[in-house]
């Protein structure tokens, strides 16, 4: 019974994660579910494009807001860094997986950097640099995908603790697994009919389909 409340912060910061302001902005406002339209992603990027930047900048704090209260609570409980990162990673988990909305959610990607800002700075400022090329280069999906997969060889070669190495493997992990389930509800090509070119433009473009960079 010792561990029971540190347990019962896991699953609030998982609940919490939960809490999809993209999702009920797009559902108030324009009464259309993201999952269902552009790029299916209940995210910032997604909500940009129905509601505008304003509103998706409002949104993308607020994921980014969850995962620093989680980890900043648990740190000010005097928890080691093994809960804190357990803490951050059951927010991101809990944003990309709600129970409520059939487990379809976002990618974590605001969460992600918060995270990884707030436990290992340096590292931080990397995918912060990588997230900020992608959006004025607008690839957006690749140079978010890079970053994180650079996040775990740059905290092994400054010699990070485990549990922060830990951190940046397992949200590479959880962003990989969360684009590779996909946006079901856009049906535009099933897994099956071309499995490798489906994995991949899911994996690299984050997308159904392949993306149309346009100027």
């Amino acid at each position: 019974m010792v561990y029971l409340p540190r347990i019962l912060i896991l699953v609030a910061a998982y609940l919490l994660g939960t809490i999809n302001l993209s999702y009920i902005l797009a559902r108030f406002k324009l009464g259309i579910d993201l999952r269902k339209t552009g790029s299916g992603n209940l995210g910032a990027s997604n909500l940009s494009l129905q509601l505008g930047k304003g509103k998706a900048a409002i949104a993308f704090f607020l994921d980014c807001a969850e995962e620093v209260a989680v980890i900043l609570i648990i740190r000010s409980l005097g928890w080691g860094l093994g809960w804190q990162v357990g803490g951050g990673l059951a927010v991101i988990a809990g944003h990309n997986w709600p129970f409520y909305l059939r487990f379809q959610g976002g990618r974590g990607m605001a969460m992600a950097l918060a995270g990884t800002l707030i436990l290992i700075p340096y590292e931080g400022a990397t995918l912060t640099a990588f997230l900020t090329l992608g959006v004025f280069t607008r690839h957006t999906a690749e140079m978010n995908l890079l970053g994180l997969a650079l996040l775990p060889i740059i905290a092994w070669r400054l010699e990070r603790p485990p549990e922060l190495i830990a951190f940046t493997l397992a949200v590479l992990v959880l962003t990989i697994l969360r684009r590779a389930q996909g946006s079901p509800y856009l049906k535009k090509k099933k897994l099956r009919e071309d499995p490798g070119k489906v994995l991949w433009n899911r994996l690299v473009y984050d997308r159904e389909t392949e993306i149309n960079h346009e100027k």
